[in-house]
């Protein structure tokens, strides 16, 4: 009877032993999942602020570009040149309105915004240049003009095509 108690006290050491095996290598497993998921977030997260920073330094480059060739921009991209020119144009037409609306005018040398009022800027001293009163339009031609909408164009980004020479 001793050599049952003596195999059965060997069949639970040995099963203990097993089971242990598996939970280590159980956890060593899950550790090494979490350091991979771990890693894998910590790339995403660099890749991320690498093209957000790649977008930023294109808005940079393109900014640059805009301001030193918006005169002569290469036929490639001079419509995107023109749109964006077109849109700066708008906003300032937009601006003026504002200010209008508001009752100021912006003052030339400084850039102050004024009372239309005032005849100097109250900022610099220089003499304001007022905008001409608006002329009276007939009732029709006012309410056609109040409905116009302010056209923006944005321009589709396509890739250069390749030269099949190069290749």
């Amino acid at each position: 009877m001793s050599d049952i108690f003596k195999k059965i006290g060997e069949t639970i050491t040995e099963t203990g032993k097993s089971i242990g095996e598996t939970l280590s290598g159980t956890s060593k497993t899950v550790s090494e999942k979490t350091k991979q998921v771990s890693n894998a977030a910590k790339l995403n997260g660099r890749i991320v602020a690498a093209e957000h920073s790649i977008s930023e330094n294109y808005g940079i480059l393109g900014k640059y570009y805009y301001d030193t060739f918006k005169d002569a921009p290469a036929e490639e991209v001079a419509e995107t040149v023109y749109a964006i020119t077109a849109s700066f144009d708008s906003i300032d037409e937009m601006k003026e309105q504002l200010l209008t609306i508001k009752g100021l005018v912006k003052c030339k040398a400084c850039g102050a915004e004024c009372p239309m009022e005032d005849d100097f800027c109250g900022k610099c001293g220089a003499k304001l240049e007022k905008p001409e009163p608006p002329v009276e339009e007939p009732a029709e031609e006012a309410a056609e003009e109040e409905s116009e909408e302010i056209e923006i164009v944005v321009v589709e980004d396509e890739a250069p095509a390749e030269d099949s020479a190069e290749e």
